[in-house]
């Protein structure tokens, strides 16, 4: 993917030698280390705990009386149209409670076979449980956290672990690294204040973990 420099701030947050910390190897001082561990730490929460937001969801609309008309989700469907770049029809906003049932089935799967494929030594299933029923029933925090977490977010975790991985470049990961417009498609560089925000959120979304992690590691090192 071809990066113009001159169209995105990234270069300056993000310069090569920053960015290469974030890839965990042989040789990193232990600063740059458990920041490495804690960004991944990071993108993985947030991709796990989107699965489970959106399967709570689904199980909210399966218990839910409420029935949504055709004429309804042909209005919403037309206004969706109009707003983003993605179609949508009329079917897509009709569900029965057996649909929203099943589908919150199917993601609760998704969710945890996630929660399985991410699992180690720093990401521990049983503690990212809790961690997502703490973040989806606090109403005071993660005011940023819940609602983008399946939008901007997941974009952002997505290029970050792909880096890490060695699956994109530099380059490619400034590009990745961009606000999506859901409205055109299109992908702009992050402000300042909405890349703090971004960071700012992300450390919350670590100390949490961490938190319910202290307890559980006190009985393990007990019991060895």
């Amino acid at each position: 993917m071809e990066y113009n420099k001159k169209e995105s701030t990234l270069y300056g947050y993000f310069s090569k030698k920053t960015v290469c910390h974030l890839k965990i190897h042989q040789g990193m001082s232990t600063r740059h280390l458990q920041r490495a561990l804690d960004v991944t730490l990071a993108c993985k929460l947030t991709l796990t705990y989107g699965k489970y937001h959106l399967m709570m969801i689904h199980r909210q609309l399966a218990m839910s009386e409420e029935r949504t008309s055709f004429q309804q989700a042909e209005r919403t469907a037309d206004m969706m149209n109009k707003m983003t770049v993605f179609h949508s029809s009329p079917t897509d906003f009709l569900h029965t409670q057996e649909q929203s049932a099943d589908e919150s089935i199917d993601v609760y799967k998704e969710y945890k076979q996630l929660v399985a494929e991410y699992s180690d030594e720093h990401f521990e299933p049983s503690i990212v449980d809790q961690f997502c029923k703490s973040v989806y029933e606090d109403e005071e925090h993660f005011i940023f956290f819940k609602p983008f977490c399946n939008l901007y977010f997941s974009v952002y975790a997505d290029a970050l672990l792909w880096y890490q991985q060695g699956k994109i470049d530099y380059d490619e990961f400034c590009w990745q690294f961009q606000e999506l417009s859901w409205m055109d498609g299109h992908r702009t560089p992050l402000s300042g204040k909405k890349l703090k925000m971004y960071i700012a959120t992300m450390r919350e979304v670590v100390e949490l973990y961490k938190s319910i992690q202290i307890p559980s590691c006190k009985v393990m090192r007990h019991d060895d």
